[in-house]
């Protein structure tokens, strides 16, 4: 064994075990061999006792560190162990260095003198180990040896090749100690370092466990958080959607001025709730993590001129003016990215424009865009007249619920621009704000998409329905609150619809098996059988019913949700509240699909 093979747990209960039990076990061995040896030149009384005591002391040190091994408290283990293997090694070495000299007191040749001499240089060599485990150990082990090679070296009446025998074996034997001493030193400090890093590593695991273990309490949280969200946004929109449904019939009605004005009021206000509850959702999404982009190609010139068309109308009503420069842009210019995210960012950063934006001011648009390759390089620039944002405010207001004062004096929950920075984010661009030429703030968003074809089709309008009043369109729709098939029941009244009503998904397979219908509007939520059930059910049923077009009408809008009833079947989605243009679009896509059929027919 070598005393470098245990050094790095010298300071360690392991490491005592393992230096002492491969002591043990090697230099008992050494000792049957030496007893063996040494009864060849010695009375066998004597050999004999001499093996059995040298063997004594080596069980007892193997005892001794199995003992330890054992010790349920390992500090007091490791002091006891140091104690008793000092001892245990110091017989050792006793007994070792008195056979040698006894060997050497009977020798009758110089090579069993030499090769005593040798034994003991053997003793000190291997008690120079100790000096990793304890000094005091290390001290007591070499005694023995060191005073039994100096009584050789100073003994005149033995005859020694050289009268310099004695200064050669104190050199031998201070530079074992020195070297070994150094070593130990060395071995030490590195026991130390070892230690220290151990202790560090084992910190920092901890540190890591408990970070990891906040991210998951975290990620459980923003579950949690989430999915209460959910419902809650289910819940709110389920009573949004009769306020504003049957406030847009009311409207509709023969009013005087006056109830018109206090129905656009309600209108107004609904759709600003609306506004919020989708707001809030959508960067509870982007927290998660569980906000995603859809690809597909659209015209960015033509959704930007689309956007300030409807904007217009809006900002005059504040004595504000829109300005859309699109010089800079191709015509078309067509882009493979989410287009939905960046009409929903140009209009928060149009709507904070306005809003910002002195009566009389004025509101640019700019967007402009230069090739790389195959890809186009997008900057969208809203610049507006109002106070501007002060430096210090410049990050914090993409932070969610973070307004400058002049923003909370205006109102608002601070979410628009967290959520411009969320979707910009997702596609890999920024978003910063500066000071507008002449006072007032302008926002950037720049990003990257690849150039995409854009088709020519002009966005079709659904403000009304297009049915054919010959033909009454068959509307089969499955809701289990009532208020909401009231809505629905006002929203039709005026069309040329058949309406048909059930309460739960069951009702709604068995109208599907004896009726024949245009259109399904399903409920996601409903008692019985749900809406992605019925659904699924309809499909399966074989026969003219399956291939009837269903849209699911649901508070249920998460990406996730929508892309689970495409996956079962469904044609499309109305939200609730219901959007008006939504629900016509469904009605005339079925009433197309309804008169190519029976076309077709004929």
């Amino acid at each position: 064994m070598t005393g470098t093979s245990f050094t790095a747990d010298s300071l360690r209960l392991d490491g005592y075990v393992q230096h002492y039990r491969g002591m043990a076990i090697v230099r008992f061995a050494v000792a049957l061999g030496l007893t063996g040896l040494l009864a060849t030149v010695a009375p066998l009384s004597f050999s004999i006792g001499f093996g059995l005591l040298h063997l004594a002391l080596y069980a007892c040190l193997a005892w001794s560190v199995e003992v330890a091994a054992r010790h349920p408290d390992a500090r007091s283990a490791l002091s006891d162990l140091t104690v008793r293997t000092g001892l245990i090694v110091f017989l050792i070495s006793l007994h070792a260095c008195w056979m040698a000299m006894e060997i050497r007191s009977v020798a009758t040749t110089s090579v069993l003198r030499t090769e005593s001499g040798l034994l003991i240089i053997g003793v000190l060599m291997f008690t120079a180990l100790q000096v990793h485990m304890s000094r005091l150990g290390y001290l007591a082990a070499i005694t023995p040896s060191i005073g039994a090679m100096l009584w050789i070296g100073i003994d005149q009446k033995q005859q020694m090749p050289s009268a310099h025998f004695g200064a050669a074996v104190l050199v031998f034997v201070v530079a074992v100690v020195a070297a070994s001493w150094r070593q130990q030193s060395t071995d030490r400090s590195l026991s130390k370092v070892r230690l220290a890093l151990e202790e560090k590593n084992f910190a920092l695991t901890a540190m890591v466990a408990e970070a990891e273990a906040a991210r998951a309490q975290a990620e459980a949280a923003n579950r949690a958080k989430s999915d209460f969200l959910a419902m809650t946004s289910h819940e709110i929109r389920t009573p949004l959607n009769a306020v504003l449904g049957l406030t847009e019939a009311l409207h509709r009605t023969r009013l005087t001025v006056a109830q018109k004005e206090m129905a656009a009021g309600v209108l107004d206000a609904g759709a600003l709730l609306k506004r919020l509850l989708d707001s809030v959702l959508d960067i509870t999404r982007i927290e998660a993590g569980k906000m995603t982009v859809e690809t597909a190609p659209f015209d960015l010139r033509r959704m930007a001129t689309t956007v300030v068309r409807i904007w217009t109308p809006r900002a005059a009503e504040r004595g504000v003016s829109l300005v859309l420069d699109v010089e800079g842009l191709p015509d078309p210019c067509g882009l493979m990215t989410d287009g939905g995210k960046i009409e929903q960012m140009l209009v928060n950063l149009l709507s904070n424009a306005v809003k910002f934006s002195p009566r009389g001011g004025a509101v640019t648009i700019r967007l402009s865009a230069s090739a790389r390759a195959d890809d186009l390089a997008v900057t969208i620039e809203v610049l507006d007249q109002g106070a501007g944002v002060p430096a210090e405010h410049r990050q914090r207001i993409f932070e969610t619920f973070e307004q400058t004062p002049e923003g909370r004096a205006l109102g608002g929950a601070g979410l628009g621009l967290a959520i411009c920075a969320g979707n910009i984010a997702l596609i890999g661009g920024t978003i910063s704000v500066d000071d507008a030429p002449g006072g007032g703030a302008a926002f950037r968003v720049a990003f990257v998409a690849p150039a995409a074809e854009s088709g020519e089709e002009a966005a079709a309008d659904y403000s009304a329905p297009v049915l054919d009043d010959a033909r009454p369109l068959r509307v089969l729709a499955a809701e289990d609150n009532a208020a909401n098939r009231h809505v629905l029941r006002v929203l039709m009244e005026p069309l040329p619809v058949i309406l048909t009503l059930v309460e739960d998904g069951r009702e709604a397979v068995e109208a599907m098996a004896l009726g024949d219908f245009d259109i399904v509007l399903m409920d996601a939520n409903m008692p019985v059988m749900d809406g992605l059930t019925a659904l699924r059910a309809i499909r399966a049923g074989g026969g003219p019913g399956a291939a009837t077009p269903v849209w699911m009408l649901t508070a249920n809008v998460f990406e996730e949700d929508v892309a689970r009833y495409r996956a079962a079947g469904a044609d499309g989605v109305v939200r609730k509240p219901i959007d008006l243009a939504e629900l016509f679009a469904a009605l005339s896509d079925a009433a197309a699909r309804s008169e190519s059929g029976a076309v077709a027919a004929a």
